[in-house]
């Protein structure tokens, strides 16, 4: 199996520009987070798919119902195909696959200059048909600019510049020619394969990399100079490409589908005493669960819940994420929790055997009278393949106790006039 390798080099290069420089940071904290968790996301996963024997498992329950369906010729006649058109459209659809990765996750995901160029198509278009409706144009403009501001609020020229470069070197060494985009022809053939020196020409010259030259250019907006434009060009690019993957795959998709539907309505069949998950995807969900602890592995034991301790304990002033700040610290020194502690403990986080899923971060946790008593954000390690298999004593829903977010808000912050609108339960 080949590894996708953006994600990493992505972040590294991300940080080290956020540790150097505070505007950076601020700017890249939420582009960072996002990045980290589905990195880490996918790094957990793998380690569940082997902890948890997870490819043994699925591979004995398709010999079950291969035995299954095997035994009646009209089960065999309804559900023995889904097996193989799942496993050829995956083969078929191998390469595609790997390719439509990298386009999502180092072009389109990585390079941030890229999703903003592309967002002026729209002016593209209506320039070309109404090139003589100024009103027309200017009214297009005018709808971009909260786009505009909140790209530019949060965008370093710099940093985007060296994951470019990073980026492009990564899908060029890793992407079969025939699915990378045509601009990597360019880069190939007038930059001799030079990554860094065709970014620094886009750079130069893109109206979209620089504020100022991007506000010059709206002041009297042509098609012509879009279309001159590098970074412009690039992004059309990449999305003409991608396009063209993506209808190549659907081919393979249809049958995989197909086969995926058949395979589900057969073990449902098989299993017609199992209680099956209801597809719930993109709905509001509810998931019930119980506040416990868990033993990891042998001889490692967890417990439910943390305290202020541990975060002093993991303290680090050498990595940025676990550097703790001084008025905590305070705080933690002299046991001033308020009404928020118990004793002189200050619970933090807690753990539930809640099945939660990417998206659920900042979910509420509520008790059994109906009272918010924490907020989902995360899952141990082994909850990373919970979407595979769930394993209801080993992986874990981690919540933080409203406790700890209203000492945060209270103690720490000083915003007593927010604690003051709220009804809190002692």
């Amino acid at each position: 199996m080949r590894k996708l390798l953006s994600f990493g080099e992505k972040q590294e290069l991300m940080l080290e520009d956020m540790l150097s420089d505070d505007v950076v940071r601020i700017q890249y904290a939420s582009k960072y987070s996002t990045s980290s968790n589905y990195w880490k996301y996918s790094i957990g996963q793998n380690q569940g798919i082997r902890n948890l024997d997870l490819i043994s498992r699925k591979q004995q329950l398709e010999k079950y119902f291969l035995e299954w369906i095997e035994q009646n010729p009209a089960k065999s006649e309804k559900y023995g195909e889904s097996l193989d058109l799942i496993k050829k459209s995956v083969n078929k659809r191998k390469e595609l696959h790997h390719a439509r990765q990298y386009m999502l996750e180092a072009l389109v995901g990585g390079v941030e200059f890229v999703n903003f160029a592309v967002t002026f198509f729209q002016l593209f278009v209506v320039m070309l048909e109404s090139q003589d409706d100024t009103e027309a144009i200017k009214e297009v403009i005018n709808e971009m600019r909260g786009d505009i501001d909140n790209f530019y609020k949060d965008y370093n020229p710099e940093t985007d510049k060296k994951i470019s470069i990073a980026m492009l070197e990564l899908t060029s060494k890793n992407v079969d020619p025939q699915y990378q985009p045509d601009f990597f022809a360019t880069i190939n053939n007038k930059y001799k394969g030079n990554v860094s020196k065709y970014v620094d020409n886009v750079f130069k010259k893109s109206i979209f990399v620089n504020r100022a030259k991007l506000e010059n250019y709206l002041k009297s907006p042509t098609t012509k100079d879009l279309q001159k434009d590098p970074a412009f060009q690039i992004g059309l690019s990449i999305y003409r490409k991608y396009f063209e993957i993506e209808d190549q795959y659907a081919i393979f998709q249809q049958d995989l589908d197909r086969g995926h539907r058949l395979l589900i309505a057969g073990l449902r069949e098989m299993q017609e005493n199992k209680t099956f998950y209801p597809d719930a995807n993109s709905t509001l969900r509810l998931t019930y669960g119980v506040v416990s602890d868990y033993k990891a592995k042998d001889a490692v034991h967890y417990s439910y819940y943390t305290t202020l301790k541990g975060v002093m304990e993991k303290e680090d002033p050498d990595d940025h994420e676990f550097i703790v700040s001084e008025s905590l610290k305070e705080l933690y020194e002299k046991k001033d929790y308020g009404r928020y502690g118990m004793g002189d403990r200050m619970p933090v986080c807690f753990t539930t055997n809640n099945d939660i899923t990417g998206g659920n971060s900042g979910s509420p946790v509520i008790n059994a009278r109906g009272e918010l008593i924490g907020v989902a954000f995360d899952g141990n390690w082994e909850a990373m393949s919970s979407d595979l298999a769930f394993e209801p004593n080993l992986q874990k829903c981690i919540n933080v106790d409203i406790r700890y977010v209203l000492f945060v808000v209270d103690k720490y912050a000083g915003a007593t006039h927010l604690i003051e609108e709220m009804q809190i339960v002692e």
